[in-house]
């Protein structure tokens, strides 16, 4: 296999952890020119591993808001671009009717992806998918890696698995400096947001926790996206004192941030498997998500806090019919207890 292409058009929480995938095929292919068709802003992450020759990004959310005709034209152009460099191999971990139909479009030599109805007839050869609803995401990437013969490492590991380049470490330098961090600070960052308001925790509970943490000596900084900047204000408010904060879009400086923080609390999102990512602790605040699909880490490095629902898993962006119980009834004291005991565990105080 001379010639190979891996497609995850996935967001970024399920493209983050298809990186140990990228990683064993490198391995199992030393030499080979390997082709990451990603969705943005994951594709920036990618460009900087030693796992790919090349990136080509396709975000699918923003071509299919676009008019029949423009859709028509970029999907074109894509097909073109994966038929010039005539693949020998087609990886798709994507589990999509689009991703399926493009490789297929594209000609690669031999195509394999999981045994989807609908889409099995598109791959030379399919991964079983039966229960794909019951097990983690991570598990149905590893079937298809399983068809040739290679099996990732796990995500969890020492100093984690995916490499932090030295640019995004001297970011992380900068903002600790500029913020009056010192090295032998306890810094925890905190990600309050996620792409479904479901999983998202209140103001006032983050509040209270923000307070029990500075008063113990703990540094303290928020990340999220842009458009996310301007929520922080309700916690910021309740909390009755501003944060340091890293609102940007791009992903590189935030793995920087990660790297450098003690642990990171977040809510079930993408950016806390770009914590684990990196290799630093993280403490989930768990919403309406089923645990053993999205959570592929040791508890003891990546503890999670929920509350027991009947309802979970519901698949709901917004709680329509339960009043979000799975977070109005979610206290901070479970929470501040796990993430004392974790810093414990990591910094030994």
């Amino acid at each position: 296999m001379k010639r190979i292409l891996i497609v995850k058009l996935r967001p970024l929480g399920d493209a983050v952890l298809a990186g140990t995938c990228f990683e064993a095929v490198r391995e199992a292919f030393p030499k080979a020119w390997i082709t990451a068709l990603v969705q943005p802003p994951v594709h920036e992450l990618y460009k900087k591993t030693d796992w790919v020759n090349e990136v080509m990004a396709y975000h699918r959310g923003a071509i299919d808001r676009k008019s029949f005709l423009t859709r028509v034209t970029k999907n074109y152009r894509i097909t073109q671009a994966i038929k010039k460099r005539h693949f020998d191999l087609a990886i798709d971990l994507s589990a999509s009717h689009r991703s399926a139909q493009l490789i297929t479009w594209g000609q690669a030599g031999f195509k394999i992806g999981l045994g989807l109805p609908g889409i099995k007839q598109f791959y030379d050869l399919s991964a079983p998918a039966e229960d794909e609803l019951k097990v983690s995401a991570t598990e149905l990437d590893r079937r298809v890696l399983a068809l040739i013969g290679i099996e990732p490492k796990p995500h969890d590991r020492p100093g984690g698995y995916w490499p932090v380049p030295a640019e995004m470490a001297e970011y992380a330098d900068t903002f600790w400096k500029a913020n009056e961090f010192s090295e032998h600070d306890i810094v925890v960052a905190l990600n309050p947001f996620a792409s479904c308001m479901s999983k998202e925790w209140y103001s006032d509970k983050w509040a209270v926790v923000i307070k029990e943490l500075l008063s113990h000596g703990v540094k303290l900084f928020f990340t999220c996206a842009p458009l996310e900047r301007k929520g922080l204000e309700k916690i910021e408010k309740a909390a009755g004192r501003t944060l340091p904060v890293y609102a940007g879009s791009a992903l590189g400086p935030l793995m920087g941030l990660y790297k450098k923080a003690t642990a990171v609390v977040s809510v079930d999102s993408g950016p806390r498997h770009l914590a684990a990512a990196v290799g630093t602790k993280t403490l989930t605040i768990w919403g309406p998500e089923p645990v053993n699909r999205w959570h592929p880490y040791y508890i003891e490095n990546h503890p999670i806090v929920m509350k027991a629902v009947f309802c979970r898993p519901c698949g709901l962006s917004v709680c329509i019919e339960m009043k979000h119980e799975c977070m109005v009834k979610l206290e901070p004291a479970p929470v501040i207890a796990e993430l004392k005991q974790l810093l414990k565990r990591t910094v030994g105080v």
